[in-house]
């Protein structure tokens, strides 16, 4: 994005600064999945270069979340405030914020997105993989983790290609994204699959349309919704590199090797 169109998001006064706490207060609930699962990450603070009045203002504007980091730009008088994944810039008194991207032109580098990607790289790597379904592959050279939809066409395509990503020797994880939401039947199927005695044979037979047992216990898969929905996924597949990197999409197995060995 270039700095014109940044320029344009800027909030120009502190009444419609004001007008943004409700979006603020609605993105900490959906950050909530962070905080649960990885308090850690979003304990580990950076030597905070903040104001008092900026600290001040956040307490108002994100009562009881507690800033992930806090640091002033290469921008004079520009913070930059992250949340896990998400990511605020404000001026020092948090008068006037802004979301979007902060681009070095010269070295054409998305600053914001690569401070994005390691925030969820060190979110992914704190998650448990037992509570994954995984498909490993023998000669492992990496792991992608993939939010997944039983019901999602290029999910179903991803799937019946396993055997290709793993024969590049890439290990898919899956964590559950039903689209439709918490409690919908492809919520309910998730959960399924990953009750199963057999999730992995699961996810294969529900992902082919056959009818697998309906079964219920403790599972992850309202977690893993939320927390995909934190770290911003809108569709399925969802594949999230080892460092963060963000694959919206299916992308086939020799595109995500190169990819992956591009890095």
């Amino acid at each position: 994005m270039a700095f014109n169109n940044i320029k344009n998001k800027i909030i120009k006064s502190s009444k419609q600064a004001r007008k943004q706490n409700v979006s603020l207060r609605s993105l900490s609930m959906g950050m909530a999945a962070v905080i649960a699962v990885s308090t850690t990450l979003l304990s580990m603070n950076a030597i905070a270069k903040s104001t008092p009045e900026l600290d001040a203002a956040l307490d108002k504007l994100m009562p009881g979340t507690k800033p992930g980091s806090i640091e002033e730009t290469a921008l004079p008088g520009l913070y930059e405030v992250s949340y896990g994944s998400t990511i605020f810039y404000f001026n020092k008194d948090a008068s006037l914020m802004f979301r979007g991207d902060i681009i070095d032109v010269e070295k054409r580098v998305n600053l914001t997105e690569n401070k994005r990607g390691e925030a969820r790289g060190k979110l992914l790597k704190s998650m448990d993989e037992s509570q994954m379904i995984v498909y490993p592959a023998k000669n492992e050279k990496a792991k992608v983790t993939v939010f997944t939809d039983i019901d999602c066409p290029y999910c179903v395509k991803l799937h019946r290609e396993m055997a290709d990503y793993n024969a590049e020797g890439i290990t898919i994880r899956y964590m559950a994204y039903p689209r439709s939401g918490i409690g919908t039947r492809s919520y309910q199927k998730a959960v399924s699959v990953w009750c199963s005695d057999d999730p992995a044979k699961a996810m294969g037979d529900a992902k082919e349309g056959q009818a697998i047992p309906n079964k219920t216990c403790e599972n992850p898969v309202a977690q893993q919704f939320q927390l995909g929905q934190a770290l911003g996924v809108q569709g399925t597949p969802a594949m999230f590199l080892e460092d963060g990197t963000s694959l919206p999409g299916y992308v086939p197995a020799k595109r995500l090797s190169a990819t992956i060995n591009g890095k």
